[in-house]
């Protein structure tokens, strides 16, 4: 059975396209099937996966998607073994999908059934983008899994709350197999004391929702994801570093995913 794993969180800047990016690059060394879905309008992780200008992206864009009977979907081959079902950086046509009639956020799910190409991959990762709203809702109803990166620095945890009602309302109205995996503490500042005891905190209050691996301030993760390469590959110590730390987040994903 094809996994679908959505990276999420309704706030920007956590790390959702970071880890979504290093575990596409995982998975594809492994041999795996891979498609990755770029519902951020932003369209961070299209750039970086195609590794090419805007102007010679081919196939479906993800905003095809929320169309009605959209059953012929080509998603684009990508250098490094990965395929792609993109959009553009900013694009304004993405952004519109909140304009739509609610029910379209289950148009994504029925337009990849209904063209047979989840048969074609061992994995599904797709990128949401950072708020709550329809295009948010619609991976969530799409997927098997959700994976949420968050920060424990200043106001990052502040929608934390906001985004599992948001999952608990999707498994129970939309998509009652959806599996929560928990919530992945990224850009660690170890050496910080209010970090540290936020950290201590959330784990004490959801024990069961946070992941065991966490990821420190590491700046060779954004060296990699703006050259679009995995962080291990990087031939330096402190990027070995963070290849250790966000291996071990994928690992952890992978075993809770099964």
């Amino acid at each position: 059975m094809t996994k679908i794993i959505s990276f999420s969180n309704q706030k920007g800047g956590v790390g959702k396209s970071t880890i979504c990016l290093q575990t596409v690059f995982y998975l594809v060394e492994a041999g795996y099937r891979v498609l990755a879905v770029d519902f951020d309008p932003q369209g961070n992780t299209s750039s970086r996966l195609s590794q090419s200008d805007e102007a010679t992206y081919t196939g479906t864009p993800s905003v095809r998607l929320f169309d009605e009977n959209m059953h012929e979907i080509q998603p684009m081959k990508c250098v490094r073994g990965m395929d792609l079902i993109w959009t553009t950086k900013n694009d304004p046509e993405l952004s519109e999908i909140e304009s739509l009639p609610l029910n379209c956020v289950v148009n994504p799910i029925t337009n990849l059934k209904a063209s047979g190409i989840l048969d074609n991959y061992d994995y599904v990762l797709v990128d949401c983008p950072p708020s709550l709203g329809r295009k948010l809702v619609a991976a969530l109803t799409m997927s098997t899994h959700v994976i949420c990166p968050v920060q424990v620095s200043g106001f990052a945890l502040d929608g934390v709350e906001g985004l599992l009602n948001t999952i608990i309302s999707v498994q129970e109205e939309l998509n009652p197999e959806l599996e929560n995996t928990g919530m992945v503490i990224n850009n660690l500042k170890r050496g910080f004391e209010e970090d540290m005891i936020t950290r201590d905190e959330l784990r004490k209050a959801v024990p069961d929702l946070v992941y065991k691996s966490e990821i420190g301030v590491r700046g060779q993760l954004d060296v990699a994801n703006l050259n679009g390469v995995p962080v291990w590959s990087i031939k330096k110590t402190s990027a070995r570093e963070a290849g250790k730390e966000i291996r071990a987040v994928i690992e952890e994903l992978m075993e809770k995913v099964g």
